[in-house]
């Protein structure tokens, strides 16, 4: 859908259009007028919010919010399907992915099914006391009202929505099948567009995957046998469901891990969101987690979507969680159970569904032990866990990654240098206490001090320059011990001596004021 197919109607337009509607020369019942009035404002509602968001999730989110509030529906979803019929994307309002794959969901998903197959719009004041849809489903879960709509495209059916409420019978009417209906058909083809971009997105990635013989992490560099195991066992648990614990010293490259780990999961298709909880305070953390009511603090001044809301069907990164507060672990580890949270300052609980993906540098068991991390969110928390290695212990990769680097901080205007053979040998000897992340920052200083061809030592940071305190000896006796430190300063002083006396011994012995026969 092109940018002017969108913009159909104005905020002028629409007031003409409903000046027309109440105007007197309109013939029919009060009933009859309401109902195009509602049908009216939902065409231009839906409209509107495809004209302003190219995102399918939030588009989707936000046309349930309005389909809901217009029918009083109870839940809401959307489903898409690829060229197989396989569900390509599911996105629900009080229904999440573990509350639709529920064998509970049954009844609903005879109705969609049969919408689906016969192509053919559905609309029942109760399900519950219809011949057809009168199953044990059906009067186990008391669903009533209902509606749903195939969404179609170029005359296939590419998808469905479903509504329905399991409180009130005798809700929807017609003329709300009809909004429904034709709001979908209003979408369609940005959800066609979709569909098809996401099926080339996979043809990539296959093609990829039979090329390199399976997928690969070319955002990851190093071949170290260590590092190696980490993303055999990546690969094994990427698209699984299971909330991963990423241990590692700072710099070591957990993000990066995270990052990968979502990347070749089914969820790489939605949001990936990346928070250090040492970075923000508790208050600031919550709200951007949850999301924030209207007025629910000063500076609040209108409703906000927290993270969770905003990654449905993605994943969330907590980066050093061992600096969260208690307070916000217990509210974690809800999500974690129910994928259920609160918004700060609302009563309203809303549901997600979110992969959780945690780091942290430092022993959350020790942490445990001592009273500063609850062990109920730790065992949570604890399902997967992936240790990344240090990188003085990936001695070959050091090289490596210090080339890719290189790369990816070369000066467009200069040529790119290389590394000279003191370079190599100061990195190689080096530590690394801050490990990739002092190795990059390393790389980058020299890039900039580099004027020739070549990166040399000095223009690496003075600190690897210096050279590592040597590692302590045994201590001996203190007669041994003292019989070393005489030995070594005579044997200095002598030489020192000597060099001043240009090796004249006796002007030497004249020097240090001793006999030339000693």
């Amino acid at each position: 859908m092109n940018e002017r197919s969108l913009d159909i109607l104005s905020t002028a337009q629409f007031h003409r259009r409903l000046k027309f509607i109440s105007s007197s020369s309109f013939e029919g019942s009060t009933e009859e007028l309401f109902a195009r009035y509602l049908h009216f404002r939902a065409m231009y509602e839906v409209m509107r919010e495809a004209a302003s968001e190219q995102e399918l999730e939030p588009l989707l989110g936000r046309v349930l919010d309005k389909l809901i509030d217009l029918t009083h529906a109870e839940r809401g979803l959307v489903l898409l399907f690829d060229t197989k019929g396989d569900i390509a994307f599911q996105k629900g309002r009080n229904l999440n992915h573990d509350d639709i794959q529920k064998p509970a969901f049954e009844a609903s998903w005879k109705i969609i099914e049969k919408s689906r197959q016969e192509n053919k719009a559905i609309c029942l004041r109760s399900a519950y006391d219809h011949p057809d849809f009168r199953s044990k489903s059906v009067l186990r879960l008391k669903i009533l009202s209902v509606i749903c709509v195939p969404i179609r495209h170029s005359g296939r059916v590419i998808g469905v929505l479903y509504l329905d409420n399991r409180r009130l019978k005798d809700l929807f009417c017609q003329e709300q099948g009809v909004i429904a209906e034709e709001s979908m058909e209003i979408l369609s083809p940005f959800l066609q567009s979709h569909l098809q971009t996401r099926d080339l997105q996979q043809q990539v990635q296959t093609m990829q995957d039979n090329m390199i013989g399976g997928p690969q992490f070319p955002e990851i560099i190093g071949h170290d046998p260590k590092l190696q195991k980490v993303l055999e066992l990546v690969k094994q648990i990427a698209d699984s469901t299971a909330t991963v614990l990423i241990e590692g010293a700072s710099g070591t490259g957990k993000e990066l891990v995270a990052r990968a780990i979502h990347q070749h999961s089914r969820r790489r298709m939605h949001k990936f969101v990346a928070l250090n909880c040492g970075a923000l305070t508790e208050t600031l953390l919550e709200s951007e987690l949850f999301g924030h009511a209207r007025g629910a603090f000063t500076g609040a001044i209108s409703d906000k979507k927290g993270w969770f809301e905003t990654a449905d069907g993605g994943a969330i990164f907590f980066d050093e969680i061992s600096e969260m507060s208690k307070a916000l672990q217990v509210k974690l580890l809800r999500v974690l159970q129910t994928g259920e949270f609160t918004p700060v300052g609302s009563d309203r609980v809303k549901k997600c569904d979110v992969r959780i993906i945690a780091a942290t540098n430092k022993c959350l068991l020790d942490l445990v032990q001592k009273g500063d991390f609850r062990d109920d969110l730790y065992y949570r928390l604890n399902i997967i866990t992936l240790s990344l290695p240090l990188l003085k212990d990936r001695p070959g990769d050091i090289l490596p990654l210090a080339m890719h680097f290189i790369q990816k901080h070369r000066q467009d205007d200069k040529k790119t240098p290389g590394l000279s053979a003191g370079a190599k040998k100061i990195l190689l000897e080096y530590t690394f206490p801050g490990n990739i992340r002092e190795l990059e920052n390393a790389i980058q200083r020299a890039i900039l001090l580099c004027n020739g061809n070549e990166i040399k030592p000095e223009h690496l940071p003075p600190e690897m320059l210096r050279p590592d305190p040597p590692e302590p000896s045994a201590v001996g006796g203190f007669a041994a011990e003292k019989k070393k430190v005489v030995e070594n300063f005579e044997k200095e002083y002598i030489l020192n001596v000597l060099s001043r006396s240009r090796g004249v011994v006796a002007r030497a012995a004249k020097l240090a004021q001793m006999d030339v026969k000693n």
